[in-house]
């Protein structure tokens, strides 16, 4: 019976008891047999508890000093757990220890100096996600037999002695201070660095180390993997390669991307023969390409992306490096053809050339080679794909990148054969056909799917609901700018849909029976769908964005929008809704809210100023709302664009306007309204995918225009052909941010404001249809900016 000791059952069942378990996990550790229990290795002989392996079981709460009581443990591993608090110092005093794992938690406070008493340790992770500090790391130049060191994104900024300290690690292999602090050294201080003869992967990356920190690498005659990525070298590349140079050595990955080094050509790197993968990403790097690159025969990964690569030297004289497997090229200012010679990358797996400005045809000979193409990204070039329709490709890709170049006007039949991809991006591809059949029986997960942009027409099929898809893993589809039609589908469970500016036709009855509940952007305007809306919004939890403008939905604006507690954009307008706005109160993350367009009524709300205070946008116009301005609405600091214009408003103009921060303070922070479907983090790269900005329709200087990009910049108020009585206020005067003020077509009386020249943002001033009098003021030479001024018909 491999029984364990009593003493240390009963610290483990106090080490349960302190965190929170999933009920699966408390279960299985019950009874007297502790050894046998999920995650616990015992010694055969002694019984003693010698392993507690529990990484990715989502345990939280604090970690209990009844661990310490565990005095024969030699592996310790809780990585990817939701541990909180501070690491007990009584684990360095677990004398035995090899192994000790504690990344990926969220502990806090100053890492125990008790821990350099571990001299038999030789794993420390103690990073990521974790909000650790350290003032000095002199604890760990005891620990002589460490192999492994990762403490990423621990603070660091106060541990001046990290690299002397860290120098004193004998045998250390591999260190890792990703996003640490880390500032310049003195080299000077420190007359030897132990580590040299060891260590073989240094990570760096996201520090604000400068070029001064390489020559603490030129005696590491066995370092393989060199990472400074994000840091602060300067000066010429080559200069920097240079003290990487001085010695032989068996460098096999190097990373100095995101770093700000002088605009120059690619410099020699034929002193790194054994070189395997290479990132200069966003190091102001220009053309012509050195022919030495040649003799980089290893080379299977190369990171270009983001430079002043121009001409079409550069893609040619890379095609010769024939054991690439991933080369990425994006954003940079590559011309000319698509070169014949890329099949000679016959191992080639991804191919990322987005954001140039490369042209012509892309044939079979140019891809005919490529049977281990993977990833293929060619967005935003000139490029046209002139594939046969009965070809069949050699390689099976996983992800299609193609926006912006021509592959209609037929659908690519060639897609047919590519039975295992997730990512398509055929967005304004000059595609004018219906979808086909077989597109929809492809039994791989389109996570993504973007055919926006075209004219593909006819209706969707019925049967998208029930894909052979991985629900999980949907993302987004995006349909919108085409010519469909027909009937809303039931669609699979996304995380945004996007069916603009098409022709879909019919109501939404069966929405709520039929769409995912953990949709957060969801964009239906512009189409033909009528009928009232569905009144059960309150499932959809996640919704960030909901956008139904330019239909013609009837009836009333459903209560349960009211439950959307993660709104923050809301677009009804152009529509035949009536009745009175439901109440919003519970949606304090607004944003942005138009119900313009519509036939609305009643008083103005007094809940907007009250409870919505991250209100940017409110436009109101064009419905039948009666009554006063609250003056609640003074209470919307944030508030940057306000139209009540084309309704039946009575009343005065507030003079609390002015209380309304961004309006009036020069210095108030402007809103850019993107948002993201989804963020991928995938190898060293970030993207968004579904990400928009969101857009609005403004009346400034006379047109109505949409606004997407710079909407956020805008300030302005359109109290315009309403029924406003009384002056204008004085302290309206004092909204100096504001670029347009329309108070047209009311009833106003009395003079224009002598300070109105305070109102320095002034673009566009629409006075006109009033009774206002008297003489222009003098402050109206003070409005420089302003290009648009109508006072018809005031006297």
């Amino acid at each position: 019976m491999n029984k364990c000791v009593e003493t240390e059952r009963i610290a483990l069942l106090k080490f349960r008891d302190a965190i929170n378990l999933n009920r699966e996990f408390n279960s299985s550790w019950k009874g007297e047999e502790c050894c046998k229990w999920e995650g616990i290795l015992c010694d055969n002989f002694t019984h003693h508890v010698t392993s507690l392996h529990l990484l990715f079981f989502g345990f939280g709460g604090k970690l209990d000093s009844s661990i310490c009581e565990l005095k024969h443990l030699t592996y310790l591993n809780l990585n990817d757990n939701q541990f909180e608090g501070k690491i007990p110092k009584c684990i360095g005093s677990l004398g035995n220890l090899i192994e000790l794992d504690l990344g990926g938690n969220y502990f806090v406070g100053v890492i125990p100096p008790s821990l350099g008493n571990l001299s038999n340790l030789q794993t420390l992770d103690l990073g990521v996600f974790n909000y650790l500090t350290a003032n000095d790391l002199e604890w760990l130049s005891h620990l002589s037999n460490l192999r492994y060191l990762d403490i990423s994104f621990v603070n660091l900024t106060l541990a001046v002695d990290w690299l002397s300290s860290i120098s004193k690690i004998p045998y250390l292999s591999e260190l890792y201070l990703y996003g640490c602090g880390l500032h310049q050294v003195n080299l000077e201080s420190i007359p030897l660095l132990n580590t040299s003869i060891s260590l073989k992967s240094l990570g760096l990356k996201d520090n604000e180390l400068q070029s001064s920190i390489l020559k603490s690498f030129r005696n590491m005659s066995q370092l393989q993997d060199l990472n400074l990525n994000s840091n602060q070298l300067s000066g010429k590349l080559s200069d920097n390669i240079q003290q990487l140079c001085t010695t032989k050595n068996d460098l096999r990955n190097l990373d100095l991307s995101n770093n700000p080094f002088n605009v120059m050509s690619l410099p020699d790197f034929s002193c790194f023969p054994f070189l395997e993968t290479l990132s200069l990403r966003n190091t102001n790097v220009v053309g012509p390409f050195p022919k030495s690159f040649v003799h980089l025969s290893s080379l299977s990964s190369l990171d270009l992306g983001f430079n002043q690569l121009n001409g079409s030297q550069p893609l040619f004289e890379i095609t010769k490096l024939v054991s690439l497997k991933t080369l990425y090229l994006s954003h940079n200012n590559l011309s000319g053809p698509f070169p014949h010679t890329i099949g000679q990358l016959s191992d080639l797996n991804e191919l990322r050339l987005s954001s140039n400005k490369l042209n012509g045809t892309i044939n079979e000979t140019h891809l005919s080679n490529l049977s281990e193409l993977k990833h293929f990204d060619v967005t935003q070039n000139s490029l046209s794909f002139n594939l046969s329709s009965n070809w069949v490709p050699p390689f099976k890709l996983e992800k299609l990148h193609a926006s912006s170049c021509t592959l209609g006007p037929k659908f690519p039949l060639w897609l047919k054969h590519q039975r295992w991809l997730t990512d398509i991006n055929i967005s304004n591809c000059g595609i004018s056909d219906s979808f086909p059949k077989w597109f929809w029986n492809l039994p791989s997960s389109l996570r993504y799917l973007d055919v926006s942009h075209n004219k593909l027409n006819g209706p969707l099929p019925k049967s998208l609901q029930s894909l052979n898809v991985n629900y999980e893993d949907i993302w987004v589809w995006d349909f919108s700018f085409n010519n469909l039609n027909g009937l809303l589908p039931p669609f699979p469970k996304l995380y945004a849909l996007f069916l603009s500016n098409n022709m879909f036709t019919g109501t939404l009855s069966s929405f709520c029976s039929s769409s995912s509940q953990r949709l957060i952007n969801l964009d239906l305007s512009s189409n033909m769908l009528v009928g009232p809306l569905p009144d059960c919004w309150e499932k959809f939890q996640s919704l960030i964005v909901l956008n139904l403008a330019e239909n013609n939905f009837s009836g009333k604006v459903p209560k349960s929008l009211g439950a959307l507690g993660q709104i923050e954009s809301l677009h009804l307008n152009n529509n035949n809704f009536s009745g009175e706005i439901p109440s919003l109160i519970l949606c304090q993350k607004l944003k942005l809210i138009d119900v313009g367009d519509n036939n609305l009524q009643g008083s103005l709300p007094m809940w907007l100023g009250h409870h919505l205070h991250q209100l940017i946008v409110l436009r109101l116009r064009a419905n039948k709302f009666q009554g006063s301005i609250p003056t609640s609405m003074c209470n919307l600091s944030l508030l940057q664009i306000l139209d009540l214009s084309q309704n039946n408003i009575t009343g005065g103009i507030p003079e609390c306007f002015s209380h309304i921060v961004a309006l009036s303070n020069l210095k108030s922070p402007r809103n850019i309204f993107h948002y993201s479907s989804i963020t991928v983090y995938e190898d060293s790269e970030v993207y968004e995918i579904g990400s928009f900005n969101d857009k609005e329709i403004l009346t400034l200087k006379g047109y109505s225009r949409e606004y997407e990009t710079n909407l956020g910049y805008w300030t302005t108020i359109d109290l315009s052909c309403n029924h406003l009585i009384g002056e204008i206020p004085e302290g309206i005067t004092k909204l100096v941010a504001l670029a347009a003020l329309n108070l047209s077509w009311n009833n106003l009386k009395g003079f224009i404001p002598s300070n109105i020249g305070h109102m320095e943002s002034l673009q566009s001033l629409d006075l006109s249809r009033n009774h206002l009098s008297g003489r222009m003021p003098t402050s109206f030479s003070n409005l420089t900016f302003l290009s648009h001024m109508n006072l018809f018909s005031t006297t």
